[in-house]
C-alpha cells in the first residue's frame, strides 16, 4: 500500500515536472509574429487583389518637425501585416473608434531617423495639409534631412522590388537613394542596375552626394560583400546624373598592380 502511494507521487511530481518544463520553454521560444515593416512582393499583393482582400495596413510614426519657420513636418508611414488577410473595404485604422496603435522602437536623433518607413507625409501646419512624397510602393531607411540656404532636402535609401525572390520586399533587396526636396516637392531616384546602395555621403555644404555602391558581380540578384565589390559615384545634383570618381584607366592600373602585371 505504501508502495503504491510512493509510486503515485513521484509520478505526480514528474507529470508536473514536466508541465513545468514545457511551459518554461514555451516561454522562452519566440512567437512567430507578422513580420513589420517588410512588403508583400507584388506578385503575393496581385494575389490578393483578386480576391479583394489585403494583408498589410498602414502606420504613422510620431511627427518630426524639419521646417521651423514654416511648421513643416514629416511623418514617416510604416506597415503593419495583418494576422491574416481582410476585405480592402474595411476600414483601416479605425479612428472613429480610437481602435488603433502607433508603432514605436524608433527614433529622430538630430537629423536622421533611425528606422524603416514605407513612405513619408509631408505635414505643413499652417496651411493645414498633408501629402504624400510617392506614389510608388518602397521600404526605406537612413532617413536624413539637409539643411541649405535655398531649400531642404530629405535623402534616403529604400527598395522597390523583391530583387532577392524570398516573396517579401526588405532592406535585403537592392536599394535605390531617394532625394526629396521641400522645395520644389520632387522625388528623385538614383539607382544603378545589378547594384544597391551600401553608404551615401554629403560633399560638405554641397547638394552632391558621395554614393557607394554594392556590386552583384555574378549576377545572382545578391550582393555578397565578402566577394563582390564595391564602387563609389558622385550624384550631381544640379544635373541629377551619377559621375564615376575613378576613371577606368586609373581602375586599370590600380587593377595591375594587384595583379603585379
Amino acid at each position: 500500500m505504501l508502495a503504491a502511494f510512493s509510486t503515485m507521487i513521484v509520478l505526480a511530481a514528474a507529470i508536473g515536472l514536466i508541465a513545468m518544463m514545457i511551459f518554461v520553454f514555451s516561454e522562452l521560444i519566440p512567437k512567430k509574429r507578422p513580420a513589420t515593416n517588410t512588403l508583400l512582393a507584388d506578385e503575393k499583393v496581385d494575389e490578393l487583389k483578386k480576391d479583394s482582400l489585403r494583408q498589410q495596413i498602414i502606420s504613422y510614426d510620431s511627427p518630426r518637425l524639419i521646417d521651423t519657420l514654416n511648421f513643416i513636418y514629416l511623418i514617416p508611414v510604416n506597415v503593419k501585416t495583418l494576422e491574416k488577410p481582410e476585405e480592402m473595404d474595411k476600414e483601416v485604422l479605425g479612428l472613429l473608434d480610437m481602435d488603433y496603435e502607433m508603432s514605436s522602437g524608433r527614433k529622430f536623433l538630430g537629423r536622421r531617423f533611425y528606422g524603416a518607413f514605407n513612405n513619408l507625409i509631408v505635414y505643413d501646419y499652417k496651411n493645414g495639409n498633408s501629402s504624400r512624397i510617392s506614389d510608388s510602393r518602397f521600404i526605406g531607411t537612413d532617413l536624413s534631412f539637409e539643411y541649405f540656404d535655398d531649400e531642404i532636402i530629405v535623402v534616403f535609401t529604400g527598395a522597390e522590388k523583391d530583387t532577392d525572390k524570398d516573396k517579401s520586399i526588405t532592406l535585403l533587396d537592392f536599394k535605390s537613394i531617394f532625394i526629396y526636396s521641400l522645395k520644389t516637392k520632387e522625388l528623385k531616384k538614383v539607382s544603378i542596375d545589378n547594384a544597391t546602395v551600401n553608404e551615401f555621403k554629403y560633399i560638405e555644404n554641397k547638394k552632391d552626394i558621395l554614393i557607394t555602391f554594392g556590386y552583384d558581380r555574378n549576377k545572382n540578384n545578391k550582393f555578397d560583400s565578402d566577394i563582390e565589390p564595391t564602387f563609389v559615384m558622385k550624384y550631381d545634383y544640379m544635373n541629377d546624373k551619377l559621375i564615376p570618381i575613378v576613371d577606368k584607366e586609373l581602375e586599370k592600373d590600380i587593377q595591375k598592380i594587384i595583379d603585379k602585371n
